[in-house]
């Protein structure tokens, strides 16, 4: 499955999502390694980012194909 079916299917499990966020976050990703965790909550922070909008990131990178890691 390639990002951007990846970052649809997450938006349409978490509707409520905040799609820039999703495609921004996840593109500077492969995985959700510590880094990726303790900068997800910073920047939830940061911007207010709601719950549907941190799940959609987790979806996206703990689903990106191994290939891509």
């Amino acid at each position: 499955m390639n990002a951007s079916l990846l970052v649809t299917t997450a938006i349409s499990k978490f509707p409520m999502a905040k799609r820039i966020a999703v495609e921004n976050f996840t593109s500077g990703y492969d995985y959700l390694n510590m880094e990726a965790s303790m900068n997800l909550s910073a920047d939830t922070a940061c911007y207010k980012w709601n719950v549907h909008t941190v799940k959609a990131i987790k979806y996206v990178l703990n689903n990106k194909p191994k290939n891509t890691r």
